[in-house]
């Protein structure tokens, strides 16, 4: 990973709405985490490194209340900016309303100067469209509700 990569990824994380974000490629190995601000302080040694295995924080995600959904949530697999269209100058993949197929391409995510297609998982109506272009996206951010 190159320092131009690290700085553009620092600064991507700096704007978005995520609070920790964690990297291994090509060994190595980054993990970023924003201060608690909810105005309680937050105290840690400086010496120590916290360190939270992705599985806790998916258990600590499904302790929450969950919402009820008429539908399937496709969610967001990785952090990185997320592409509603092609291009600028071309229409969105999806736009609430749309018809969509399994396997059909609803948008894609930009990680890294990658762009990754996510695909609808199943076949469909887009009820709900929850990021906008260009928006950084958290790793299980709800992006779309398909429904019949």
């Amino acid at each position: 990973m190159e320092t131009k990569e690290i700085k553009e990824l620092l600064k991507a994380f700096d704007d978005s709405g995520s609070s920790y974000l964690r990297i291994k490629q090509d060994g190595v190995d980054i993990q970023l985490r924003k201060p608690d601000i909810s105005g309680q302080p937050v105290i840690q040694p400086v010496s120590q490194q916290v360190v939270v295995a992705p599985e806790e924080v998916v258990a600590e995600r499904t302790l929450e209340k969950p919402k009820a959904v008429d539908g399937v949530l496709v969610k967001a697999p990785l952090v990185g900016v997320f592409y509603s269209a092609p291009s600028p100058e071309e229409k969105p993949y999806v736009q609430v309303g749309d018809s969509v197929k399994s396997g059909q391409v609803l948008c894609l995510i930009e990680a890294m100067k990658m762009m990754s297609e996510i695909t609808a998982p199943s076949d469909g109506v887009i009820k709900e469209i929850y990021a906008k272009n260009q928006d950084v996206v958290e790793f299980e951010q709800e992006l779309f509700l398909i429904g019949d």
